[in-house]
């Protein structure tokens, strides 16, 4: 088949149990679409063609972006056909076949829109009856559903003849409920059942009803439950399970009564889920607060230690400073005191000085040397008489005749100085002063010490007090958020009691004002009320 009608270009596209449905092009108004013709065999049955022809005038009637939308019916050689909407996208069946696992929320927003759609046709009066995933198409970006195939659709108008023979089932049977089952009339309860069949493989993977002959299977549907949802997935939030185990109630009485319900209460569940998942957010996230006191605590810390740094370097650089001027002017004087003894080789004087100096001071050595490098004087013994070594790698002082250099010693660090011993403008000797210099590090290490205390001190009195001048900002943000919540969640009654002047008290008032004019718009003339 090339053409029906006017519609050209057929070229078939799916093939059903009574249709096959063809893509086709409308010249007339250069539009792509599916046309859908009763199959040849079908066409010599009346009641295929009565069904036929009720789904085109089923759908027909209905004008909802989640049902597919028929433009024309017509006949062409006593076959019918119907033009309408083509569908890009795949089935839900398809997509349950596919790799891809919708989240919870991507199944709660396609079954809000499916039960609005169905709440639309059931208000006029249509029940689909064949609520299954290959009778909805879902778009190319996974985000619109579209429910087709009203081929079985039943009218509840009083003016529309019903010709279903009693005890006929019609549907499929794995998306069938109880009465269809039991060949009972289906109302708009009916199609839930079936959306809530769907809602459970969606949810679960499987199927609530499998059996390997039709017979048990329609047993099953007819008076067992399937297993309960909760043992299928127990991390689903409470809340679905109890809206798909009530869809899925043997009795049409105790489900979900409408599509318009069925939306509310989703919603409501998308509503608590991310409410609970800003919750949880909230529980790994620090607060506003908590961030603004860990940064400033943090930067009190930074600048403390900072400090702390600079304070010790500088310390240690001054006791430096003091201990080389120190030694320098020692080494010189102990030089200058001896110029005469090392002259006149008065070895017994300079071996006196040296003992009686070094029970004076603390000395770690001293030596006084004559002008042939021989030891002469030192508070070691053994060292008298012995040829002096002089200093390696010594810096100039800025002081004439004196140098020292730094030694990292196994009992510590110490300072050496050398000085040369004059008479008049000839240098005799000289002198080699070693002095203790761990007293310096530790006098820094002290110093820091004490800050460290002294800052630790500062910052956790800064940190109480910006804990208590946080407090009025945490109670306003509270309130807020409080007031948002019970906004979002429809009670637009909700009003901020606590009296304020100040900018926060402005931003209460607009939430109140805002609280107010939903409520007015939502019920008109009912009262405020403050929590």
């Amino acid at each position: 088949m090339e053409n029906i009608g006017r519609y050209e270009g057929l070229q078939e596209i799916g093939y059903g149990g009574m249709a096959t449905v063809y893509k086709a092009h409308d010249p007339q108004i250069s539009r792509t679409l599916a046309i859908k013709v009763l199959r040849a065999e079908r066409c010599r049955d009346e009641e295929y063609r009565r069904r036929f022809i009720r789904e085109a005038k089923a759908v027909g009637t209905l004008s909802h972006p989640n049902i597919v939308t028929v433009y024309d019916i017509g006949q062409v050689d006593n076959t019918p056909y119907i033009a309408m909407e083509l569908l890009e996208g795949e089935s839900l069946d398809q997509l349950m076949k596919s790799d891809y696992v919708p989240s919870c929320a991507e199944i709660l927003d396609w079954f809000i829109q499916l039960a609005d759609a169905l709440e639309y046709a059931h208000q006029r009066g249509i029940i689909h009856r064949d609520i299954k995933p290959s009778n909805i198409v879902l778009s190319k970006d996974n985000k619109k559903l579209k429910i087709t195939d009203f081929g079985i659709a039943h009218f509840d108008e009083a003016d529309v003849t019903q010709h279903t023979q009693l005890g006929e089932v019609l549907g499929t049977p794995q998306y069938m409920s109880p009465e269809q089952v039991l060949g009972k009339q289906a109302d708009a309860r009916s199609d839930l059942f079936s959306l809530g069949v769907i809602m459970y493989q969606l949810l679960t993977g499987q199927k609530p009803f499998q059996a390997d002959t039709l017979a048990t299977l329609l047993f099953q549907i007819a008076t067992e439950n399937p297993e309960p949802i909760g043992q299928v997935m127990p991390a689903l939030p409470a809340s679905l399970k109890q809206v798909v185990d009530k869809l899925l109630k043997k009795k049409p009485e105790k489900r979900i009564q409408s599509g318009a319900e069925l939306k509310s209460t989703l919603i409501k569940i998308v509503i608590e889920l991310k409410h609970s998942k800003r919750q949880d957010r909230s529980g790994l996230q620090m607060s506003l607060v908590k961030k603004w006191l860990v940064v400033s605590v943090c930067s009190l810390l930074f600048l403390f230690v900072l400090g702390g740094v600079y304070l010790h370097s500088q310390q240690e650089k001054l006791l430096t400073e003091q201990l080389s001027n120190q030694g320098i002017a020692m080494s010189q004087f102990i030089a200058f005191e001896n110029a005469e003894a090392v002259l006149s080789e008065d070895w017994t004087s300079i071996e006196l000085f040296v003992q009686q100096l070094s029970e004076q001071d603390s000395f770690r050595r001293l030596e006084i040397v004559d002008h042939s490098n021989t030891v002469r004087g030192s508070t070691d013994v053994s060292r008298i008489n012995a040829q002096f070594v002089a200093l390696a790698d010594a810096s100039e002082n800025t002081l004439p005749d004196a140098k020292y250099t730094v030694l990292q010693t196994e009992s510590g660090l110490e300072y050496q100085y050398e000085a040369d011993i004059y008479f008049q403008t000839t240098r005799i000797g000289n002198v080699l002063l070693s002095l203790d210099a761990s007293h310096v590090s530790q006098s820094a290490n002290k110093l820091l010490l004490n800050y460290a205390v002294i800052s630790s001190a500062v910052v956790l009195l800064s940190s109480v007090f910006m804990i208590l001048l946080s407090q009025p900002f945490s109670n306003v943000l509270r309130t807020v958020k409080k007031a948002i919540n019970e906004i979002t969640e429809g009670n637009n009654a909700h009003r901020i009691a606590s009296p304020r002047t100040d900018e926060f008290g402005q931003l209460y008032n607009e939430i109140d004002n805002m609280a107010a004019g939903l409520q007015s718009r939502d019920e008109p003339g009912s009262a405020n009320e403050t929590r």
